[in-house]
């Protein structure tokens, strides 16, 4: 199987990657909010709906897959059966929902797969709607912990960091935060932050990012101390105007929830004692990837 697309669908963000010749290339990304307006009426949005069937028919080709996390886990059995049908009819596509652990083990071979590290290395996979956690040793996952919590999920318990300028105290933020996390027996020096654009923040904010000094590995080109992370993370809460970034970036969608995420990391960075992160743009594809080549998918 030399060529096809994979779309990754979250509660926030979808994404379309190429494999070809041996590589995986980005397809571009879509932010459609799907958890956001669900709760608001507890069905999937039409409009959610018209934006990711253009997106969807506009990259796919002859082989194509589709895979839905978060919010589509929780639907009813009634709303699945609808949602499979109608996206079948509207894109000729088949979509399948994949479980936290699915995901978290896509994505954790993606992250792990040609790095050379002796100590225990924690893999956050960050999304709208969920925060799957590996913590990882010689290769090998020795402990998970998924927590049912996301960007969306901080966003709505501090509406104003939505705002252009945060008020919230953000000691208070990430305190909050701390108690939502499913907390894991193992602690990590590093925490790989993959499952979402990490490095897109890093670049758009201009803020630095040096090299990674533990491994080489063209996935994970930089790394960051976090007394450096936290002191970028304050500056982008409360003196980077929000409104001008959206505006800047013609993202809004995306850096709306962006505070909302950099508190999901924060929290996970106290309770697991990190020293560095590595920012990537690592995603469950990776994993998926190599499986569809060996027809197990």
């Amino acid at each position: 199987m030399k060529e096809f697309v994979i779309i990754e669908i979250g509660s926030t963000n979808t994404k379309g990657y190429l494999y070809k010749d041996g590589e995986v290339k980005s397809l571009g990304f879509k932010t459609i909010e799907f958890k956001n307006h669900y709760k608001k009426e507890n069905k999937i949005d039409e409009e959610d709906k018209k934006l990711l069937f253009s997106f969807v028919n506009e990259i796919k080709i002859d082989r194509t897959y589709v895979f839905g996390t978060s919010i589509f886990r929780n639907l009813t059995d009634e709303q699945k059966d609808e949602w499979l049908k109608e996206f079948k009819e509207k894109t000729e596509l088949d979509f399948r929902i994949v479980t936290s652990d699915m995901e978290n083990e896509y994505t954790v071979y993606g992250a792990i797969a040609d790095i050379d590290y002796d100590g225990k290395i924690a893999v956050m996979i960050g999304g709208g709607g969920s925060t799957e956690l590996s913590i990882v040793e010689k290769k090998k996952i020795i402990e998970k912990a998924n927590s049912s919590f996301g960007a969306m999920d901080t966003t709505d318990m501090f509406p104003d960091i939505k705002t252009d300028k945060a008020s919230t105290d953000y000691d208070l933020m990430v305190e909050e935060t701390k108690k939502l996390v499913n907390v894991p027996k193992n602690k990590a020096d590093i925490l790989i932050l993959a499952g979402g654009d990490y490095i897109y923040f890093y670049e758009e904010l201009n803020y630095p990012v040096m090299k990674n000094k533990f491994y080489d590995n063209p996935l994970q080109p930089y790394s960051l101390d976090v007394e450096t992370m936290d002191k970028l993370d304050r500056n982008f809460f409360y003196e980077v105007s929000l409104d001008e970034v959206c505006e800047r970036t013609k993202n809004e969608g995306w850096w709306r929830g962006a505070r909302g995420m950099r508190l999901c990391v924060k929290a996970l960075v106290d309770i697991l004692d990190v020293k560095y992160i590595i920012p990537t743009r690592i995603s469950m594809v990776y994993g998926i990837v190599e499986k569809t080549k060996n027809n197990e998918l």
